[in-house]
This record gives C-alpha cells, sequence and structure tokens, in this order.
C-alpha cells in the first residue's frame, strides 16, 4: 500500500479499508509498516471507513484507540463457530509404534475415538506428520503444517508414497508442467501433484501457488503440506489439518492465538459440518513446551506499543543512533522500525506528545522519546515527505546518505544507478549496496555476498524467468566448483528473490535514489532523474521494459507476463500494444512451448470475454 501511495500521490483516495488478520499490527517488525500505512490512508482520507478484522481477538476495541478525533467507532465480538471443530490428539499404544490412538478433547475430558493403524513405523518427526496424515485424512482435504519449506516437500514426499495411485487428472498434469518450466525440471512439486499431493511455501511463483490453492479447494489435491505462510495469509479451508510441534520462525514454540488462527482453517463452511483438528504427541514436553493449547481469546498489542514499553531503551537507541556508527550495533533491526516510525511521525507534526500513541504511554517515557527525537531532528533537511514515503528507513540514515552525497568528489552521474541493461549495471548495483550498508541501513550483510545480492536484482530486473534465474545459479555453483543439492539450491534461489530483489531492495534503493534526486534538484541537475516507473516498483514486480510492465499492469502474474515478454520482440508496449500482440498471434501460442495454465491466464486476462472463453476450451 505504501507503494501504490508513493506511485499515485495525490491521487491515494480511498473510501473503504478492511484490514484482515488485524492482529498482525502486533508483529515485531511488520506490524509498524502496517500500522503506518494504516495511519498514512487515514491522513490522505479523512472520510475513511475502516474495518478490521481479527480472530478470537479479547480486545477488539484496541484496534480504534488511533481513530481520529469525532470519528464514530464500534466493536463488534462473536464466538460463533460456523463449524464444528474437533481437537483430536492422537499418541502411541505402548510398545506397538504402528498403532496411534485417537481422542477427542472436550474441555478437560478426553473422549476415545478409536485406533489408527499404520502401514510402516514413523522413525522419525517427518514420517509421523506423513504416515498419521495419510491414516487420518484419507478422504482427502488435508492440510500438514511443517515447520519449513524443506520440511514440507520430504513429507509431501512421504505422503505421495503412502496413498493408492490414481489417474492424474488433466489439471494437475498442467500444473506439473507448469512447475517444470516455470521452476526447474527437476522440482520436486511435479511429480508429486501428478500424485494428488502437494507443498506450499511463500518463495514460490505466485502463480504456482495460486493454483495449487485452487486446486486443493476443488478436491484435486487431496494433501497439501504447509508453512505459516499459507494458514496466515491465505482463505483456505480443510476438512482435517494435522500438527506437531508447531514453530513460528526457527526454534520458537507457537503462541496459542497463533494455533488457533491456524487451526480455525479446519472446516469447511457450506461445505462440512465439521474439522479435525489432529495433534500429534500431546504429552511431548519438546514437542508442545505447553502443552496442546486450550481455545481462548487474546489481546493485541501494537508492535510500536511493546517497543516503547521497554522503558528508556529505546530512547537510549535514538541516542546512539545518531552518534554511533551502525556497524557497532549488535541488533539494530530490535529498535530500528519503531524509531524509524517515531522520527517520521516527529517530523512530520513536530512533536510525539500529541500523537494518539502519546496517550497509552507513560508521560515520563514520552518526554524521554520526544527530547531525543528533537535532538536528532536539528540534523535532518530532508524533510517529513520523503521520510513518510519510506515506511522502516531511518530519516536519520536518508540524512546521512544525503551528506554522503553532498561530500562526494566525483561525477554525481556515477551515484546513480545505471539502466540495467548497460553493461556497468551490476557494478553500480555493487557500490550502491555498499553506500546504503556503510550510511543508511545494513541491508545487504554480509558485505562479502554484496555481489550475489547485486546479480540477483539485475537479473530479476531484466525480466529473467525464475527458472533461468535457478539454471544461471546452478552454471556458477558448477563453473567454481562449489556443491550444490538441487532443492535446497532452488529453495535459496526463491528465498534470494523474495527477501533481496524484492524486499530489501526496493525498500532500501527507492529511498537511495529518491534522497539522490533531491540532491540533483539541489544541484540544479534534474536532468538524470529518471521520471517513468520508480526503482522500487520495477523491483517489486521485477521490471524494466514498458513492455513487461504493460503486462502486469493487466493483470498477468510476473511468471506469465515474462513467459509471454520472451516471445515479443518490442520492450515499448503499451497495455493497448500488448492486447493488440495477443490477438495477432493467439493463434500461434499452442506451437510456442508455453504452460496450458500460463496460457489460460493470458487469454483470460488480455482477450475479451468471448473470445477469452472459446479459447480457454480449446486449451
Amino acid at each position: 500500500m505504501h507503494l501504490l501511495a508513493n506511485a499515485v500521490g495525490g491521487a491515494f483516495k480511498v473510501d473503504l479499508l478492511v484490514v484482515d488478520e488485524a492482529h498482525k499490527i502486533g508483529d515485531n517488525q511488520r506490524g509498524v509498516v502496517l500500522q503506518d500505512a494504516i495511519e498514512r490512508a487515514s491522513r490522505s482520507n479523512p472520510t475513511l471507513k475502516l474495518v478490521f478484522i481479527s480472530p478470537a481477538t479479547q480486545n477488539p476495541q484496541e484496534l480504534l484507540a488511533d481513530a481520529p478525533e469525532g470519528a464514530h467507532t464500534a466493536s463488534f465480538e462473536s464466538d460463533v463457530p460456523t463449524v464444528l471443530q474437533n481437537l483430536i490428539v492422537t499418541e502411541q499404544v505402548p510398545r506397538k509404534p504402528k498403532l496411534w490412538k485417537l481422542s477427542a478433547r472436550q474441555h478437560a475430558s478426553m473422549l476415545p475415538l478409536g485406533v489408527v493403524q499404520l502401514g510402516s513405523s514413523p522413525g522419525s518427526l517427518k514420517k509421523k506428520l506423513a504416515f498419521i496424515a495419510a491414516a487420518a485424512g484419507e478422504r482427502g482435504g488435508t492440510l500438514v503444517y511443517a515447520n519449513g519449506a524443506a520440511d514440507s516437500e520430504d513429507i509431501a514426499d512421504l505422503i505421495s508414497q503412502l496413498i493408492p495411485e490414481v489417474p492424474s487428472a488433466p489439471e494437475l498434469l498442467e500444473l506439473a508442467d507448469l512447475a517444470r518450466k516455470g521452476v526447474h525440471p527437476h522440482y520436486r512439486l511435479a511429480p508429486l501433484v501428478e500424485r494428488g499431493v502437494a507443498f506450499h511455501y511463500g518463495n514460490m511463483p505466485s502463480l504456482v501457488r495460486s493454483e495449487v490453492e485452487r486446486l486443493f479447494r476443488s478436491g484435486k489435491i487431496r494433501f497439501l503440506v504447509c508453512t505459516s505462510t499459507l494458514i496466515e495469509g491465505v482463505n483456505l479451508s480443510c476438512r482435517t489439518i494435522v500438527l506437531r510441534g508447531p514453530r513460528k520462525g526457527i526454534g520458537h514454540p507457537m503462541e496459542a492465538h497463533d494455533f488457533w488462527n491456524r487451526a480455525g482453517r479446519a472446516g469447511r463452511w457450506g461445505d462440512e459440518f465439521q474439522g479435525n483438528i489432529i495433534c500429534i504427541d500431546p504429552q511431548n514436553a519438546q514437542a508442545w513446551p505447553d502443552g496442546v493449547p486450550e481455545r481462548a481469546r487474546f489481546p493485541i498489542k501494537r508492535g510500536s506499543d511493546a517497543v516503547i514499553e521497554q522503558g528508556d531503551s529505546l530512547a537510549d537507541y535514538l541516542d546512539r543512533r545518531a552518534t554511533t556508527d551502525l556497524a557497532d550495533f549488535e541488533d539494530p533491526n530490535q529498535f530500528e522500525q519503531v524509531a524509524s516510525y517515531l522520527l517520521a511521525t516527529f517530523l512530520r507534526q513536530g512533536s510525539i506528545a500529541q500523537s494518539s500513541l502519546a496517550k497509552r504511554h507513560n508521560p515520563a517515557t514520552i518526554e524521554r522519546l520526544e527530547a531525543s527525537l528533537a535532538n536528532i531532528a536539528t540534523q535532518i533537511a530532508i524533510g517529513p515527505d520523503i521520510a513518510a514515503r519510506h515506511p522502516g528507513v531511518s530519516a536519520l540514515g536518508m540524512q546521512r546518505l544525503l551528506d554522503a552525497f553532498r561530500n562526494y568528489k566525483g561525477d554525481v552521474e556515477n551515484l546513480l544507478p545505471a539502466a540495467v541493461d548497460s553493461q556497468d549495471s551490476y557494478d553500480r548495483f555493487v557500490t550502491i549496496m555498499c553506500r546504503i550498508n556503510q550510511y543508511l541501513f545494513p541491508a545487504f550483510t554480509p558485505d562479502k555476498i554484496i555481489p550475489l545480492h547485486a546479480l540477483i536484482v539485475v537479473q530479476w530486473l531484466k525480466g529473467f524467468s525464475l527458472s533461468r534465474m535457478i539454471e544461471r545459479n546452478i552454471d556458477y555453483h558448477r563453473r567454481t566448483g562449489r556443491s550444490f543439492k538441487l532443492p535446497v539450491l532452488i529453495r535459496s534461489t526463491m528465498e534470494m528473490v523474495e527477501q533481496i530483489a524484492r524486499f530489501r531492495a526496493p525498500k532500501y534503493l527507492s529511498a537511495y535514489v529518491d534522497v539522490l534526486n533531491m540532491h540533483l534538484v539541489a544541484l540544479g541537475r534534474e536532468d538524470p532523474i529518471d521520471g517513468d516507473v520508480d526503482i522500487g516498483t520495477q523491483l517489486e514486480f521485477g521490471v524494466s521494459s514498458r513492455t513487461l510492465l504493460s503486462l502486469i499492469e493487466l493483470g498477468l502474474s510476473r511468471v506469465s507476463a515474462v513467459a509471454l515478454y520472451e516471445k515479443i520482440a518490442r520492450d515499448d508496449l503499451n497495455k493497448e500494444d500488448c492486447i493488440s500482440w495477443v490477438r495477432e498471434h493467439d493463434a500461434q501460442f499452442e506451437g510456442m512451448d508455453i504452460s496450458a495454465i500460463i496460457l489460460r491466464e493470458i487469454r483470460a486476462k488480455l482477450l475479451p470475454e468471448g473470445n477469452a472463453g472459446a479459447a480457454t476450451s480449446t486449451s
């Protein structure tokens, strides 16, 4: 939403804003960015209607505490379930590893349900999840929760070996083809979906993820092994969900409200009367340190409030931030987001004492923060507008970057990123990332892998497909004699695309370019400023040409846009030109070796309804 507001400026007009999963305002990092986005929308739209939705919330009225003066507010609470949810625990029968007894927990009592017999002894944690899910979820519609992407692939593979083989539906074969062409010929998803099993995690291409979700909803995919990404961010229900020792992040046991948010996916409203939540090894203290959580309501607390309530810690960080090199901080991420948010608020209002957050905190704490912020504000000349455009990026860091630009003795054009197709583009990105680490924030660390980060960014901006980037990564490892495991390399490439090219790079490079443009204007050198698409938007979508951007503006996923762009000669087509090109070449698509799923999306998005319907039926 921040990118949208930056792109459209004064045209950022919103009548109704719905914030689903609103308790995420309490997340350590993302919560502050979410809070800032909501406040930004409210400031730009005085008549905005705002709706928060959050499951099992103890204090929903807390979300209304920052409503503008005089705004009408109301909270509505309901615990009425749309389906009956059965919490079932399963434990091994003593001395018989293939037999597992099932019991339904009803308040403080247990109701014995029976015994499940497994085909083989589950000798590992992954096998426990796979074997029990396959036995208890044989009707299909089964979600299995895994604690990481690698585990999700392994568990899905095990399940696929346990279920009867049936002829693959045509749609499953199409998804397998997309996985092989869009990711890698040996991507583990392809043979699994042919058997009606899949995995799902956040770094997968969006078109692959959405097709997995669609086929699971339709029942074509019977077992889906997922990480928290799917259960947190997608409205996907199931008949049965299977868990053992769920974690949130590495080594952090899942808290009760997160557990029940995930467990709440069990039961299909309108399709099923009930859903089953199967918890494995409930007595195992390592898996369930606090036991299987009881259903209860849970309080919401803003991430910013949690940091401010630490007393003087945040003010101490602000004081050090103004005088100390970032390299001397052990963990700047702990306070940087909230510190940046408060500094942007101070620059905009001239104080935080009158802001809505001040009334929720100790006056002495606010007074101390006010003094620290006032001291920093005297050092800053970038202005509140630029600070507001870059949530989570410190205005103090941007000021230090501006000072570095002012002290630069070379040609100012050397500070600019080069066009991505230019021969010196890669070297420029390496230099810029080093400069960002030094003055703005250590976002691309450790320094020794900045060249790899720059390479990923260049390939992403050039419009490389994920499969092409993976092949380049494989070639690099082979050429340099580095050993690798293909599944790990595929996942690590996906992760770098998401975390570097689509998150850190747009966040910090867009701030870099904004500050540099400010410096160029002050020098009277507006000529090098690129007035077309800002670098943040280019990186978010992985585009640098007008044609590729036009295809995405028309609604294509990046996977489909890149596949189509590889067939188009010109790089300067607008949206109307792209539609004309597709209409002219539609009859030739079948011979272009494009995935059927991609063809369906292209025809659905770019051709008139009548034409698209006819075309889809032939594919």
